[in-house]
């Protein structure tokens, strides 16, 4: 699985990161790839400037413009059945 925070490192965005990193660790996922993408052009291609952070799990944009809850993130990012 590959997780992309979309966003140019404001406040939400931090945040996103650390809850998912934790979510990871809860979950006791360790073969999930985080990446924090800064590159505006790229950000673009998937949703408006104005509506980050974003988030990308494995392509598909999952939420945008607000940090989705602990238990949101822990079905998302939950190994699959």
């Amino acid at each position: 699985m590959k997780v992309e925070i979309l966003g140019t490192g404001c406040h939400n965005c931090l945040i996103l990161e650390d809850l998912i990193s934790q979510v990871l660790r809860d979950l006791g996922r360790t073969d999930v790839e985080v990446i924090r993408n800064s590159d505006e052009h790229f950000i673009r291609r998937h949703m408006p400037l104005d509506e980050i952070p974003g988030l990308l799990i494995d392509g598909i944009l999952a939420s945008t413009r607000e940090v989705p809850s602990r238990d949101t993130l822990k079905e998302w990012l939950s190994e699959p059945k």
